[in-house]
């Protein structure tokens, strides 16, 4: 019988998904007044031309910029030069089940929302863990190990790769958010 000898292996890790969630100071980015029936609409999501919300989009752009870079460079990837910003007003009823954007780096901002709902994750952005055959639901382990909430207050903010899946919460009856949508160029 012949013994082979193996090569020295190591374990290294491979995983790891760098999201940014922070708070962005929206004001002054804001129109001091806001389009009024903000959350009366019957459209559950729509798109709202930026000039009529946002006074000056480019301090909102330089923090989804800092936050897409921080996530460029945890990953080993190059910077994010420039981004695609797009306004969007989720209303009661709104969700979306587990998506991903085949952008390289998203990320979102509540601007506005509607005063709190009585469920406090009705409206909230949620990343189930990452991690291959995970099965979307909470599982020990780090540094995921359970759902990531991004809960709907004026100013949350969060960054993440595009291959990530996340959902949108069902809105409540009465409950609107206004929403920054940023993508990578």
């Amino acid at each position: 019988m012949s013994t082979a000898t193996l090569p020295s292996q190591t374990v290294t890790s491979h995983w790891g998904t760098a999201i940014v969630v922070d708070h962005i100071d929206v004001t002054g980015i804001l129109h001091y007044v806001l389009p009024a029936g903000l959350g009366t609409g019957s459209i559950p999501v729509e798109e709202i031309p930026i000039d009529q919300v946002i006074a000056d989009a480019e301090p909102l752009r330089v923090e989804f910029l800092a936050s897409m870079n921080a996530i460029a460079e945890a990953h080993d990837e190059p910077p994010v030069l420039d981004l695609d910003l797009t306004v969007q007003l989720w209303q009661a009823g709104y969700d979306d089940p587990m998506i991903s954007h085949p952008a390289r780096i998203v990320a979102w901002c509540f601007l506005a929302c509607s005063e709190a709902p009585p469920n406090t994750e009705s409206g909230a952005l949620a990343f189930p863990d990452p991690r291959n055959a995970s099965s979307q639901t909470a599982m020990p382990g780090l540094p995921w190990g359970r759902q990531l909430m991004v809960r709907p207050v004026p100013g949350a903010h969060v960054a993440a790769p595009g291959w990530t899946t996340w959902a949108v919460v069902p809105l409540a009856r009465g409950q609107y958010s206004l929403v920054a949508f940023a993508t990578a160029r």
